[in-house]
Order: C-alpha cells, then structure tokens, then sequence
C-alpha cells in the first residue's frame, strides 16, 4: 500500500479501499494548509473547529457560515474541474462523497495536491464520526469533542404541546403524486425530534400517490426552499396538483427551509430541528 490518499479502483476493491483511507490513521496529515474543500458539511465543520484560516477556497455549495464569503469559490463540488482547482494552488483538497469525477480527482492528485475524499454522513452517528475524522486530521481533537458536545446539547425532543401534530415533507411535486421523505432520512430526524409524527413509514423518499395522501391529511407540509422556488412562489407549490386538495395545501401551512438545513446531515442539524420545532409549536398554538 503505498502512501497516496485517494484511491481509485472498481467493483468491491474500491469500496473496501475507499472505506480503509478514510480512517487508516497513517494518511493523516501532520499539518493542512493551503486546503480547499468541497461540500458544504465539510467546509462547516472546518469553521467549527476554528481551522478556517487553511482555507484558500472553498465550493459554491459551501453558504455557510457568513464568513465564508470572503473566500473564493473553485465550482459545485460534484462538478470540480481540475482546471480551477489547480489554479488556486492548494496543497490539500478535501471532498465530499459525490463530489469530482474519478478523472479529476486524479488528475489534481497527480500535479501533487493531497485529496481526501470523505464519505457523506447519513446519521447523526456518521456525522459525529466525519468530525472526528476531521478533526484529527487537523490534530484538533479537543475542538471536535466540542463540536460533537454542542450538537448533542442542542438537540432536544421537549415539547409543551398538547396534541402530537403530524407533516409531510415534499421533495418533489407534481401530477403523478409527492415524492415524500419517510424513515431513514433527515427530515425524519428532524419530525421526531421536533415531537412531530411523519405521515410516511416508508424507508427513504418515495413517489406517494394523491389518493393515498388524501387519506392521511397532514396537519402541515415541510419542502426544501429550491422545491418551493421551481414551482415559482410558496402560493404556486401549495396549489400543486397533488398538495391544493390537501387541508395543509388549502390554507398552505407551509415551512419552506433552507435546502441544506433540510436535507443535509451536518453540523447545523440542531438550528435545522429547532426552524422545525418552533414552526410546529405556531401551529400547535394556533390551535389552542
């Protein structure tokens, strides 16, 4: 095994590999600088743990903190070019899983650049890990056992409600019916524990009839903000045809979110769960 940190290969040899570099601690590097990363939840946790100042740039998924608009962006992270990679010079590139070609990886692999690709954390368990892993690789275990600390503390299923409420969570729809979150997903996470029951018990997103959806009534809808915008105004996506015949779709009960606080698994998965909470409790009082 030589001392490369991305390998490339196919079939089951890749995924054993690609599972190994991750966590082998002899790819750990003994200082990051010059470092670029592409994903969101990656560049997050890189401000977390108080290690932005090895930033030189960063992808256009990456929004957030604020301060990450002082630094420049090298493209969307699943579609990186080795072209405006390399021009920032960097020593380091960290990528989230689906991000980069294979082609490209190696290519900036090849011109000397060490690139770590991550894999994309789907429970809060994962999560806890990919800090970890960042952090050691910053030799920052102090400030990673805080990160995880904080988000476990913010984390909270108390609720005053009287009743449970139930919601649906829209990723997508149209004529053909809703594509709904069910179990195993982030909004999941965020209904349960938000004290919220979720319609749908089926694992992942799925395509749900309209029929089916009229007989479970939710007592409001949840949709990633880029969903509301395709269909052009939160009005527009409540008149859709699969949601206007709905109660929640009639009087459009709607909490449109952030796209990454939605859907992402990251560090800011406590804000997430608390837009949430408190949208609930409005409605809940409302009632009362």
């Amino acid at each position: 095994m030589t001392g490369r940190q991305f390998l490339v290969h196919t079939g089951a040899a890749f995924l054993l590999l690609f599972s190994w570099f991750g966590q082998a601690e002899d790819t750990l590097d003994k200082e990051v600088n010059q470092l670029i990363t592409a994903g969101g939840t990656l560049t997050d946790i890189v401000f977390a743990l108080n290690k932005d100042d090895s930033l030189i740039g960063v992808d256009t998924s990456s929004t957030s903190p604020a301060a990450v608009n002082r630094l420049p962006k090298v493209g969307y992270y699943r579609n990186l070019s080795a072209e405006g990679v390399l021009s920032f010079e960097p020593e380091h590139l960290w990528v989230l899983e689906g991000g980069g070609s294979d082609k490209v990886l190696q290519q900036i692999e090849r011109a000397g650049v060490s690139v770590v690709v991550f894999d994309k954390p789907t429970s809060l368990q994962e999560l806890y890990e990919l800090i970890e892993n960042m952090a050691d690789r910053f030799g920052a275990q102090a400030e990673g056992k805080q990160v995880i600390a904080g988000i476990k503390s913010d984390l909270t299923t108390t609720s005053s409600r009287k009743e449970p409420l139930t919601a649906l969570f829209v990723l997508q729809a149209s004529e053909r019916g809703v594509v709904a979150a069910g179990k195993d997903t982030v909004p999941d996470l965020l209904f349960s524990y938000s004290d919220i029951n979720s319609v749908f018990s089926h694992a992942g997103f799925k395509t749900v009839s309209t029929e089916y959806l009229l007989a479970e009534q939710p007592d409001f809808l949840v949709a990633p903000e880029h969903v509301v915008k395709s269909h052009g105004s939160k009005e527009a996506f409540c008149q859709a045809q699969a949601l206007k015949l709905l109660e929640a779709g009639k009087t459009c009960r709607v909490l449109v979110m952030d796209s990454l606080l939605a859907l992402g698994m990251t560090i800011r998965i406590a804000e997430a769960q608390q837009v949430v909470a408190e949208f609930a409790n409005e409605i809940a009082s409302g009632r009362e």
